[in-house]
């Protein structure tokens, strides 16, 4: 049975993280997703540790289920007119080129309208098209920053810090595919294409608008305060008698109360002044320590047993030599093998939406640079083998 976006065809232009993920979400979910990029692959393509095929690992994980082929966008001219033709071709355009950038190239969405009404078109900023900081340049770490989130992570004695992972790039990616898959309703309903916009600054402050929410309502400014949660307790990471991290999160009422009865203190969850999440937490320098010797007093197995055996949510600390084997991560769809057209075998992003009908599925390894130029320029064109060739020769494609 097919997919549901079976059928459609994605133009993805987008670089990095965020225009990637959304582009292989939608392709997880059946989409013909086309990656176009310069002849000899654009740079994210070779970023960081690069596995067997010489690609990086950032690009090998956002490219699975994709097709590829080579363009020279920047050229304009032949190359422009080209790729005006796959544009007339295509259901959805995604990329993440600054707002000049698609301007300069000749590819903006008034543009690429008038050759196809029927488009989406979405587009991944740093800032947004309009305002002030409409022009500039912006990566996932900027918008952690600005966003406010930065400042309130870390401990009260270091600077503030950013997140390893790159969830600014991520929710933005998917906040654009829940757009894309949005518009085509809306042009299933009426017929008609549109722009979807998302930047990372506006995602990042929407990440982080309850605690900006706090201080223009109340005027209550968070600090920074470690592993620990905000308002909530006892929430925090302790430490194993054989010295592994352990997260013990012991929201509302009901958790509370049933550690209080597995470490023998159902006097605690009696006292009026620990009814609440918000009492908790202020009297968190009394009972958090509490917790923090229960699980001093265990080895991180026998800390996670209990507390699973009395359901109470917790997560042992795994370094990334550990996630992979996981039983929980084993038999869902996290990670997934992948073969490579040489043999080789990799392990990367599974497909994180689950549907009971129709389910995505990886059923396609990342491309090579061009793997599909004969297939996209010839089978969708209908450009001839000399004219190809001439192109490639001419560094077109």
């Amino acid at each position: 049975m097919d997919s549901i976006l079976s059928g459609i065809r994605v133009l993805d232009l987008s670089r990095h993280i965020s225009g990637p993920h959304g582009a292989s979400l939608l392709a997880d979910l059946g989409a013909e997703v086309i990656r176009v990029e310069r002849p000899g692959g654009e740079e994210d393509r070779y970023m960081g540790l690069q596995g067997p095929s010489g690609d990086g690992f950032m690009f090998l994980n956002q490219a699975r289920n994709k097709k590829a082929v080579t363009l020279n966008l920047v050229a304009g001219g032949e190359a422009l007119s080209l790729f005006l033709e796959l544009v007339k071709r295509s259901d959805v355009l995604i990329h993440n080129f600054s707002t000049g950038a698609v301007e300069q190239m000749g590819i903006s969405y008034e543009r690429l309208r008038s050759v196809n009404k029927a488009l989406v078109y979405a587009e991944i900023t740093g800032f947004g098209s309009s305002g002030p900081y409409a022009r500039r340049l912006g990566f996932d770490q900027i918008a952690q920053a600005m966003s406010g989130a930065m400042h309130l992570t870390g401990f009260p004695d270091t600077p503030p810090q950013r997140s390893e992972v790159r969830y600014v790039d991520f929710a933005a990616g998917a906040y654009a595919a829940l757009g894309v898959v949005t518009a085509l309703y809306h042009r299933l309903l009426t017929g008609e294409g549109q722009k979807v916009e998302t930047n990372l600054l506006q995602t990042g402050v929407v990440l982080n608008a309850m605690a900006i929410s706090e201080y223009e309502t109340a005027r209550k400014k968070r600090s920074r305060i470690g592993n620990r949660s905000w308002y909530t307790g006892p929430s925090d990471l302790y430490r194993s008698r054989d010295g592994r991290w352990v997260y013990v999160s012991l929201v509302t009422k009901g958790l509370f109360r049933r550690f209080c009865t597995l470490i023998g203190r159902e006097d605690l969850a009696a006292r009026p002044d620990l009814e609440t999440d918000y009492q908790r937490f202020q009297k968190k320098d009394e009972i958090d320590v509490l917790v923090k010797n229960w699980v001093a007093e265990r080895d991180a197995r026998a800390c996670e047993e209990e507390l699973y055996n009395a359901r109470l949510p917790c997560g042992i600390v795994n370094d990334v030599d550990e996630v992979a084997s996981d039983p929980q991560v084993a038999c869902s769809n996290a990670l997934v093998d992948v073969k490579l057209s040489g043999g080789e075998k990799l392990k990367l992003a599974g497909i994180p939406v689950g549907l009971s009908h129709n389910p995505g599925a990886v059923t396609r390894p990342p491309p090579a640079t061009g793997e599909h130029n004969r297939e996209i320029y010839r089978g969708l064109l209908g450009i001839n083998d000399e004219d190809l060739n001439r192109l490639i020769e001419e560094g077109i494609v």
